[in-house]
């Protein structure tokens, strides 16, 4: 216990202070069909990429790598034989950390096995990755729709499929303090046009798009394909930012309890308080770097402690709140949280009287 216990601490605090830098420089996994350099490619800069790729795919890897403020911290291609069926890729993927996952060249069907599977990954698993796929109607927070078609990029025109590499290589360079809302591309010549009520109605629609404003073509808003909002999942689930946000932060936690907590700790009641205080100083430190905002609540779960001793026939009624604190739980471990999101500025009113 006291080997284990102080490594819960020092790895919180470690994930707290690198989360600003982890965040700036996401991971994409991309899947490609080829005749060369099939299997998993590791690529950190345009050096690796396989000399063998057709011209097609080494540009879907390059547009990914040009990021945003800043590149991605790797593209992870796996590379499919032409009649090879996308889930293989996915499989595969399963087995590596990312964060973004993108198809240039996906068709219906591989769309559909791709957005299965993330929803699968994120709402079952609870694996916090996201795709960034072309028209796809998703209505999850884990899936980007990008809509926009002919995206013209010098002489070649790219569909909503292709150019999702850029859009990949545009979040995972993003920081967590800043959306992609408005990002700029200086690489974007032209867009087909589109009148304001367009842009509006397809954004409300869950659509990630590219509009012409103030002198040059930019993301109209951050946001994913989530429309069917609820109690849990309210307005703050359809940006791309908070999500993110969100994502890592229950990356973070599960990797230390996984890693430094389970199966090591006994389960006593001072050793719940310990990793609760490591939980709030973690969260603390993500307050003091502006990615959540002041007053985050972490504590033990009285009402599913009550839930698991009455499973157990254990007589609750005269047990005061202490008591059910302390209770022992078996190998359970019952937590809450309250996290307050706070997002970058995005709608911003301004009234000059003259």
């Amino acid at each position: 216990m006291a080997i284990g216990l102080p490594s819960i601490n020092i790895s919180f605090k470690e994930l707290a202070t690198t989360v600003k830098e982890r965040s700036a420089r996401g991971i994409i996994a991309m899947v490609l069909k080829d005749t060369k350099a099939l299997g998993f490619n590791e690529i950190h800069e345009k050096e690796d990429i396989p000399a063998d790729l057709s011209a097609e795919n080494k540009d879907y890897i390059n547009m990914a790598l040009m990021g945003n403020v800043n590149a991605p911290n790797k593209v992870l291609v796996y590379v499919l034989g032409e009649e090879e069926e996308v889930q293989s890729s996915l499989d595969f993927l399963e087995t590596k950390e990312f964060n973004y996952l993108c198809m240039p060249k996906a068709i219906e069907a591989d769309k559909n096995v791709i957005k299965s599977w993330i929803i699968k990954l994120r709402d079952t698993d609870k694996v916090k990755v996201k795709a960034i796929l072309g028209k796809v109607a998703g209505n999850h927070e884990g899936i980007i729709n990008f809509t926009t078609e002919d995206t013209l990029v010098g002489t070649k025109k790219y569909s909503a499929e292709e150019f999702t590499s850029r859009i990949a290589g545009i979040i995972a360079g993003t920081p967590l303090s800043q959306s992609i809302t408005y990002t700029k591309f200086g690489d974007v010549i032209d867009i087909p046009k589109s009148t304001k009520a367009d842009a509006e109605s397809k954004v409300n629609n869950g659509e990630l798009i590219l509009i012409k404003e103030a002198g040059a073509i930019r993301i109209a808003r951050g946001i994913n394909s989530l429309t069917d909002l609820t109690e849990e999942k309210g307005e703050m689930f359809q940006k791309i930012k908070i999500v993110d946000t969100l994502d890592i932060i229950n990356n973070d936690i599960k990797k230390v309890i996984i890693d430094d907590y389970i199966g090591k700790i006994p389960n006593s009641y001072d050793n719940k308080c310990i990793l609760i205080v490591a939980i709030k100083e973690y969260l603390e430190e993500l307050e003091k770097e502006e990615l959540i905002e002041a007053g985050s609540i972490i504590d033990i779960d009285i009402e599913s402690q009550k839930q698991y001793l009455k499973s157990k026939n254990i007589d609750i009624s005269n047990m005061k709140e202490q008591e059910l604190r302390e209770a022992n739980t078996g190998s359970k471990v019952f937590l809450t949280s309250k996290i307050k999101m706070l997002d970058a500025m995005e709608d911003i009113d301004l009234s000059i009287e003259i």
